[in-house]
């Protein structure tokens, strides 16, 4: 064979080579070896709205953390997400710290007195470590139905506070402002 042809053969596999070696390098993992995931996300606080589209939420216990769900709804696709389901994490602007020495709970031991429960005894829980906690779940999976849930559990000292909650998944990001009242 002619040493022209030989170069030319050579010269042309090379460029096929640094062609396939541009796309690959191009690509990611997520990119390339998954299908394009559109993600459809709703929140939704549950609760009424001031004139500027923030939620608000009154306090109703000045001794213990004020709960409420937050809820959503969640779609791949287009499709409700089945197997595996979607995790949607949140997080929130707000923590509050419990302190050591914190008393966190009473245990109860009963026994049954043939008409009702009488109490037995009682232990007081004790906080060991000063700890922040959180003022919402870090994470849930849509339910069959698609929807999304979470819990917020803002304290009676951030009243007059506007919180900052967001949820996130597979890039997509959805926040909601929540006046503490």
């Amino acid at each position: 064979m002619n040493v022209n042809i030989l170069d030319n053969l050579k010269q042309h596999k090379m460029k096929w080579l640094l062609i396939g070696l541009l796309i690959l390098t191009g690509c990611n993992k997520d990119s390339f070896l998954q299908p394009k995931r559109n993600i459809e996300m709703t929140i939704d606080s549950r609760l009424p709205k001031d004139q500027n589209g923030y939620s608000v939420f009154s306090l109703y216990s000045t001794e213990t953390q004020n709960i409420h769900t937050i809820t959503g709804s969640i779609r791949v696709n287009g499709k409700i997400p089945n197997e595996p389901r979607e995790k949607i994490e949140w997080e929130s602007s707000h923590y509050w710290t419990i302190k050591f020495g914190d008393t966190i709970g009473t245990i109860y031991r009963r026994t049954w007195r043939g008409l009702g429960w009488q109490i037995v005894d009682s232990i007081k829980v004790v906080n060991l470590k000063t700890s922040q906690v959180p003022t919402i779940n870090s994470a849930c999976y849509n339910s069959a139905d698609g929807s999304i849930n979470t819990v917020i559990a803002p304290m009676w000292n951030m009243k007059g506070d506007t919180m900052t909650i967001v949820a996130r998944c597979g890039g997509v990001v959805k926040v909601e402002k929540i006046i503490l009242k």
